[in-house]
């Protein structure tokens, strides 16, 4: 597969877990905390860039 495709699958996976993350707050699993609101904020970002990353017209 090509760089794009990996790319767009961290980026994928990383949202993914951002969602995940976030749905066990919303049930109440666990309760919020700093480093897991950061580590929530930090796979949204990196979902972001990688999906920005994939979609550049570079090889």
């Amino acid at each position: 597969m090509e760089r794009k495709h990996y790319l767009k699958w961290l980026s994928v996976l990383c949202a993914v877990l951002a969602a995940f993350g976030a749905g066990i707050f919303a049930v109440g699993y666990q309760s919020l905390s700093v480093g897991r609101v950061a580590t929530i904020c930090l796979l949204v970002v990196a979902a972001v860039v990688l999906a920005w990353l994939s979609r550049r017209d570079r090889p």
